[in-house]
């Protein structure tokens, strides 16, 4: 029966060229898909933690980044609840604890003894090993007060802040080269 075998053939070739259009189909629409224009993303995290500068935008580490704070001593973290916390000693020897807020440029602080702004702490120690935290030689960028270090984070490499033990006083201090380790290092993106 010749007229059998001509159908089969052409519903071979009829399936053939199903199969084919199918697959330019498929491809098609990949390719659309591909080269749609696709929705802008929103702002990535830096926005949060760089502040802009004109000749590099991550230049600076932006007022109110957090940063998780660490003892140079025994490397135990002194951030809770959002807040630094340390022993203080008075200049009359009376111990208390001090709580700063872990936010740069946010100058909140909580004290368990009465310290008068203006006030110099004699020490400020790691709650945890109860070592100092003075830097020797080392004096407040506006006044005469001896400075406090520690280490922050912003989540890898760890660098020395400097803070005054005046209480009250704003000065504090990330060396350039240090503010530049915190933002290279804990980037994935560069």
């Amino acid at each position: 029966m010749p007229g059998i075998s001509k159908l089969k053939g052409t519903l071979e070739m009829s399936r053939d060229r199903g199969r084919i259009s199918g697959a330019k189909r498929r491809v098609t629409e990949t390719r659309d898909r591909m080269t749609e224009k696709k929705p802008k993303r929103g702002k990535s995290w830096e926005h949060l933690a760089w502040k802009s500068h004109k000749y590099n935008e991550r230049i600076k580490v932006k007022s109110g980044t957090y940063l998780r704070s660490f003892c140079p001593h025994c490397g135990k973290e002194l951030t809770q609840n959002n807040m630094v916390l340390f022993d203080a000693v008075k200049q009359s020897g009376e111990t208390g604890k001090v709580e700063l807020s872990a936010y740069l440029n946010t100058h909140e602080r909580k004290t368990s003894k009465i310290i008068p702004v203006g006030e110099v702490l004699k020490d400020l120690l790691c709650p945890h090993c109860h070592k100092s935290l003075i830097v020797p030689g080392r004096h407040c960028g506006i006044g005469d007060a001896h400075v406090a270090s520690f280490l922050v984070s912003v989540s890898e490499a760890k660098v020395p802040f400097l803070i005054c033990l005046r209480a009250g006083c704003p000065w504090h201090e990330i060396s350039p080269d240090d503010e530049q380790q915190i933002m290279l290092e804990d980037s994935h993106e560069w």
